[in-house]
């Protein structure tokens, strides 16, 4: 499979030039076409140029999805400038640090959550970032855009020639969009991925999955500030040129509504929009059949959890893959025509142009087969690294230019590729490095009534290093038996895999990404443990 060298204006002049009126994007329920969608962009890149956004200036968005704030994106990166995409989700702290770290020249703000009011905040930072220079409204620039587009005023499109000069500019190997990494005990890191990389993961994927602008439409769920949403999203239906339905926010009976409607049959979801969906009162109410594809991602699942999860929303080929905000995100992919029980148990193979090998740091040497060590991978949709951040980039890569994962995983001898954890979430107890996985998975089996578990390792300062702790939601009413299920567990695993303490929450705190937030669930634990001692004494 080549390798294309591209920009996003490349492409979509391409598909502006090819099918003009077929649907691009739609969101609220209005519909744009590939010409509409060049010529707003191309009208708003011009409206940046005369705020003086060059090539290299950093720009940021902070909006939930929609179809504004991806006109805002691709006119930025159509110039070249560095278009930071924010969390949505961020509030004055957290948006204050990491404009100020970012470098953030330009701010474009859009439409907020709901609970934040975005405006109120950047006047209350502005002050303290000297490089902020000036923020504007997404709606208010889309608008006026859009009057522009519909104008005959020669001038909108002498500036057009003008900013064709400028798009010359840009190479596929610039940078295209700096996305940050979920920081939870420090500064999100700021992670810079070139149009090589995007366009091509996100072209590699949909050949992968055979999708095909004639018979498929796309839905996007997933935020998209997260490189799922982004490369996984947006960029898979620009790089086929199909019809691209654009959530606000993920909302399962939105979604099942929206996959009714359009007669949606790509849709790609992390574990949790999956579960939310199998478990809505409404599912069953809409007719969803024609979702027949789709790529899940993000965060762990157990495989007897995925063929449960699929035998009951019934999507044929929804496949397993694997990756990181730094590598674009996905070099792993369940084969088309894998099978359920395959893709339940494996991250599936290296994608097309990718290398992954796994490797023992202790040995300095490759593992055999089966053998667990770090994941380590180069090629194509590897990032250009972290943005102002030497040490960290020096830290990530090994010397011989391998980039490494931090996570745990081995390979079988037909080369598909299994995920264990992070290496950073494996449990030190007593010297043995312990899969929190490996328990979650026992601990599914005990009761139907459970409906997830988190185990993670906390240090409460004793002997053994760390205490194991799952952390259990049940189904309504319940309750769940805590000796039953210490009892159940050393007979499945070895004593030492045991949680020493279990806790039943109503609900597991996630992050806007849709991921257990691991960091506030470990302070839960390690409060209620020291809640258990003092009361003990």
């Amino acid at each position: 499979m080549d390798i294309l060298n591209v920009t996003l204006s490349d492409v979509l002049k391409k598909n502006a030039e090819d099918y003009p009126e077929d649907i691009a994007y739609i969101f609220d329920d209005v519909s744009y076409n590939w010409k509409q969608v060049d010529q707003i962009t191309d009208i708003i890149a011009t409206m940046m140029l005369k705020k003086n956004i060059q090539k290299g200036t950093h720009v940021g968005v902070w909006s939930i999805n929609s179809f504004q704030q991806v006109c805002i994106m691709y006119a930025a990166m159509k110039i070249g400038a560095v278009t930071a995409v924010f969390n949505y989700s961020y509030k004055h702290l957290e948006m204050k640090n990491v404009l100020s770290y970012a470098d953030i020249e330009y701010l474009f703000y859009g439409e907020s959550t709901g609970s934040i009011d975005y405006l109120k905040i950047i006047n209350k930072v502005n002050k303290g970032l000297p490089k902020l220079k000036d923020h504007f409204s997404i709606i208010s620039i889309f608008n006026e855009a859009t009057e522009l587009q519909k104008s005959d005023d020669a001038t909108v499109w002498q500036n057009i020639e003008k900013l064709n000069k400028v798009k010359r500019l840009v190479t596929t190997e610039d940078t295209a969009c700096m996305l940050f990494t979920s920081g939870s005990t420090q500064l999100p890191k700021g992670v810079l991925l070139s149009y090589y990389s995007i366009l091509n993961d996100a072209r590699v994927l949909s050949d992968l999955m055979r999708w095909n602008k004639n018979k498929d439409t796309m839905l996007i769920g997933m935020p998209i500030f997260h490189c799922s949403g982004m490369t996984c999203g947006l960029l898979l239906g620009l790089m086929v040129g199909m019809p691209t339905i654009i959530m606000r926010k993920y909302k399962s009976d939105q979604a099942m509504r929206l996959i009714e409607k359009y007669r949606v049959t790509a849709f790609n979801v992390v574990p949790s929009m999956l579960m939310l969906l199998a478990e809505d009162p409404s599912f069953g109410n809409y007719n969803i059949s024609s979702w027949n594809s789709g790529i899940l991602a993000g965060s762990g699942m157990t495989g007897e959890k995925y063929r449960e999860l699929i035998s009951k929303v019934d999507v044929p080929h929804l496949q397993i893959g694997y990756g990181q905000t730094e590598t674009s995100p996905l070099i792993t992919l369940s084969d088309y025509d894998d099978d359920t029980m395959l893709k339940s148990e494996t991250i599936g193979k290296a994608i097309p142009n990718m290398e992954i090998r796994i490797w023992d740091n202790e040995a300095n040497r490759e593992c055999d087969v089966n053998v667990k060590g770090e994941i380590q991978t180069k090629g194509f949709c590897i990032m250009k690294g972290y943005y102002n951040m030497h040490r960290k980039n020096l830290e990530k890569y090994t010397h011989d230019g391998w980039l490494k994962t931090d996570d745990v995983g081995y390979r079988d001898k037909d080369d598909y590729f299994y995920f264990c954890g992070r290496a950073s979430d494996m449990i030190v107890r007593g010297g043995e490095n312990i899969s929190p996985s490996e328990i979650e998975c026992v601990i599914g089996h005990y009761s139907e009534d459970i409906l997830n578990v988190k185990v993670v390792g906390v240090d409460i300062g004793t002997a053994v290093q760390e205490e194991i702790v799952a952390l259990i939601t049940m189904k309504p009413d319940k309750k769940i038996d805590a000796d039953g299920l210490k009892d159940f567990v050393k007979n499945h695993l070895a004593s030492y895999k045991t949680p020493n303490f279990i806790f039943q929450l109503d609900e597991f705190l996630m992050n806007s990404t849709g991921k257990i937030d691991l960091v506030s669930i470990k302070k839960l634990a390690r409060d209620n443990i020291t809640k258990m001692l003092r009361l003990a004494k």
